[in-house]
């Protein structure tokens, strides 16, 4: 299946954008993890400057949509364009590596990270995370 970079960073800034609180290390984040991805996916490289006016550009549609009755469409929707394992695992990864760079534990971020693994079929960690 072929990907667009809209596929690969939509599962990415809902993840920065979900908390309320778009922070210096989850940009870094997530500029890191898409250009992994970007990669992975032989997609053609954007710079740093195209990803943070990506993010700029589609930030305060996401985040209506994130306070909404649609926010499960549009979480649904990002992650159900991933099936495949590989694919899967990477989208994963990069998000819960997004959600765990500022250091903070916020439990939209949480769910978020629970609802991916349950869309696609990971049994929870066996792993306790204290505050």
């Amino acid at each position: 299946m072929d990907f667009t970079h809209d596929d690969i960073l939509l599962p990415l800034a809902i993840t920065v954008i979900i908390d309320d609180k778009v922070k210096s290390p989850e940009m870094q984040s997530l500029i890191t993890q898409a250009k992994g991805l970007f990669d992975l996916f032989e997609l053609e490289q954007m710079d740093e400057a195209a990803i943070r006016a990506w993010f700029k550009s589609h930030s305060k549609e996401l985040e209506t949509k994130l306070h909404s009755a649609r926010r499960n469409t549009l979480v649904l929707r990002a992650l159900s364009r991933f099936q495949v394992n590989r694919d899967v695992e990477a989208i994963y990864d990069a998000m819960v590596s997004i959600s765990v760079s500022d250091n903070e534990f916020v439990v939209s971020e949480s769910e978020l990270i629970k609802s991916a693994g349950a869309i696609w079929g990971f049994p929870r960690p066996p792993i306790k995370v204290d505050r």
